[in-house]
Parts: structure tokens; C-alpha cells; sequence
């Protein structure tokens, strides 16, 4: 019999990546991953490196007529949401494109989506969030990702599912929207400095409540989604399962890295981290850290837009709970392992 072969467009940043790792180690499924980027040593998959954003980036793939199941996380960051619903929704309508001229026998499709269905990018926003909740005025393009899937999968005969998380925090390099790689850069150059860890948000991000999403969980859940039937034609939060303040957990992140705090202050790590490649560069050359560009470790416009949020960012979960999906992490102990990870790997110093 045939393993189900899934494939996973988008396999390098945060999210992907995590995905990809999980479902290549599961021996039940063949993988195939799509990216822009040449394919990572050690991923025991297929790799396509196409330009999705090209027509005809798919014609002609003969390895695509075994695809069951397609994981899209790819993600196009463009200066406004406006900007970027063309090319995101270009590239999954490639993709599907691709799929059906391949003759693929595509049985399930799962979306990568997120907060901004809840207008989080917005300001302040309804809490808990839920998958039932109303959708918002646009441009918000997971609306129309999802719009193009139930049509597509209304037309050519797949299920789908859509996976919503939140502040995705894992292992990445060259994504924009990675908060941890914008944490543990900003602690290691402070450290360095000798200056103690800072929060750099608004009075109002320290205190209100915020949610992360461990990657690796996310990709549980994929796992699960794939071949669960409750999770069919569904919407599901995933998120660790808690809330949290970063009152609270400053002191975690900083015994991550052996070094003392002080009381916050607001700032703007846009401009204050803009002239320190130089001394990422020396920490790099006196730690042995692997060779990473430092323009590629993280967005600090990222970083600010979250400590910006002076407002509680809560998504329900329980319906993913309901239809069978468990996973939940403890987010205090989640950010600092992986802080801990980040260091004993040689990301950081």
C-alpha cells in the first residue's frame, strides 16, 4: 500500500519549519516541500525550489501527481496588509493550480492562518477570540485564502482545514515574524553590553495578557488535523493553551540568559538595535555562533508591534479541544527552554 505523501509549502520559516520537521520524521508519509529557498541538509523530504509567485512554477512536476494532502504555511511580507493579499492568494492559487494539472489525488488541505482574523493587528479586539466570531471589514487576506480553498475544494472534491495561531515562537532563521530570535538577540546584545534586560514595550504590553503558539505544538496539531475527521471543514485556534503577562515572566527570560533586569522602558527596537551589527558580528566571532547575517535573525518592527500592544491578545481553544487535539504547554517554561536551546545550540551566545 501507498504512504499519503503531504505536501508542505513554505518549509523554512517558523512555522514550516516546524511542520516540516515533524511530518518528515513520521515514517506513515512521504514528503515533498515547495520553497524559494535550495532544500536543508538533514530533511529526510523532497524538495521543489520554485517562485510560487510564477505560473508556471509547477508545470511539468511529475512527483506532484502523488500528493494526498497539502500544508500551506508559505507567507509574502508586504509594507501593508493591502499589499499583501495579492501574492499570498497568487501563491496558493499556484499551488492548487499545480496540484490539479498534476492529476494529484488531493484528499485534505490545511491552512496556516492567524491573529489578524481577529483584527489583533488592528488594536483591540473581542476576547476570547473564537472561530465562530464575525468576520472583519478587510483587507485581511487569510480571508480570502480561505474564501479560494472553499471554493476550490467545493469544485475539485478535498476537505479542509484552517489552524490559526498565535505568536508563533520556534526555530527560524530569515522570518520576519519570529519573537523569540527578537528576545534573544535583544538579551544577548544587552548582556554584552552590560546593561540589564529591559522590557522595551508600552506600560500597557507589560501588564495585559498575551499568548504564544510553540511551533512544535502547531505541528502536533497539523498531524492531528491531517487525518482527523472532526477536523474537517473546521476552523481551530491553536494556541499553547494559556495566557500570560510579561510582568511575569521577564525574570524566566532573563535567568534564561544569566543576567539581572531593571524596570521597563519603553523604546523603539527598530531604532535602538539599527547600528548594532558590529557588535553582533564580535559576539558571533568570540562564542563560535553560527554564521548568521545579522539582518536575517529577526524583524524588529516585529518585536515592537507586539510590545506595542497595549491590549490582551486571548484566543479560545477549546473548540480544538472539543474535536480532539490536547496539546497545551506551559508558555513561562516553553519561551525560556527554548531561549536555553537557542544558546546550547550556538544561535546565541
Amino acid at each position: 500500500m501507498n504512504k499519503p505523501t503531504v505536501l508542505i509549502v513554505g518549509p523554512y520559516g517558523v512555522v514550516g519549519g516546524a511542520i516540516a520537521r515533524r511530518m518528515a520524521a513520521d515514517s506513515a508519509w512521504d514528503v515533498i516541500t515547495v520553497s524559494r529557498r535550495d532544500a536543508t541538509d538533514g530533511l529526510n523530504a523532497t524538495q521543489l525550489s520554485v517562485d510560487l509567485l510564477d505560473p508556471q512554477a509547477l508545470a511539468g512536476t511529475e512527483i506532484l501527481s502523488r500528493v494526498t494532502h497539502l500544508v500551506y504555511a508559505a507567507y509574502l511580507e508586504r509594507p501593508t496588509m493591502a499589499e499583501t493579499t495579492a501574492p499570498n492568494l497568487t501563491m496558493l492559487a499556484h499551488t492548487l493550480d499545480g496540484l490539479t494539472a498534476a492529476g494529484a489525488p488531493l484528499e485534505h488541505v490545511i491552512l496556516t492562518g492567524g491573529g489578524k482574523s481577529y483584527g489583533e493587528h488592528l488594536g483591540a479586539y473581542k476576547t476570547p477570540a473564537k472561530e465562530s466570531d464575525p468576520r472583519l471589514l478587510g483587507p485581511i487576506f487569510y480571508n480570502d485564502q480561505e474564501d479560494l480553498l472553499a471554493l476550490r475544494a467545493d469544485r475539485d472534491g478535498f476537505t479542509f482545514t484552517v489552524l490559526r495561531p498565535d505568536v508563533v515562537i520556534g526555530f527560524s532563521l530569515g522570518s520576519p515574524m519570529n519573537l523569540l530570535n527578537a528576545i534573544g538577540v535583544y538579551a544577548s546584545l544587552s548582556k554584552a553590553a552590560g546593561v540589564p534586560l529591559r522590557f522595551p514595550g508600552t506600560a500597557g504590553a507589560w501588564t495585559a495578557l498575551h499568548q504564544i503558539t510553540d511551533a512544535d505544538l502547531l505541528a502536533s496539531a497539523v498531524s492531528w488535523a491531517l487525518t482527523a475527521e472532526s477536523a474537517r471543514g473546521e476552523i481551530f485556534n491553536v494556541t499553547n493553551g494559556d495566557q500570560f503577562r510579561w510582568q511575569h515572566i521577564w525574570d524566566d527570560i532573563a535567568n534564561a540568559f544569566d543576567m539581572p533586569t531593571a524596570a521597563p522602558q519603553p523604546m523603539s527596537l527598530a531604532a535602538q538595535m539599527f547600528d548594532k551589527e558590529p557588535a553582533w558580528n564580535a559576539l558571533r566571532a568570540a562564542h563560535g555562533l553560527r554564521p548568521t547575517p545579522y539582518e536575517q535573525l529577526t524583524s524588529w518592527e516585529f518585536a515592537d508591534s507586539l510590545w506595542a500592544a497595549d491590549f490582551d491578545m486571548v484566543q479560545s481553544t477549546i473548540k480544538i479541544r472539543q474535536a480532539g487535539f490536547a496539546g497545551s504547554l506551559d508558555s513561562h517554561h516553553n519561551i525560556a527552554t527554548k531561549l536555553r536551546q537557542l544558546r546550547r545550540d550556538k544561535f546565541l551566545p
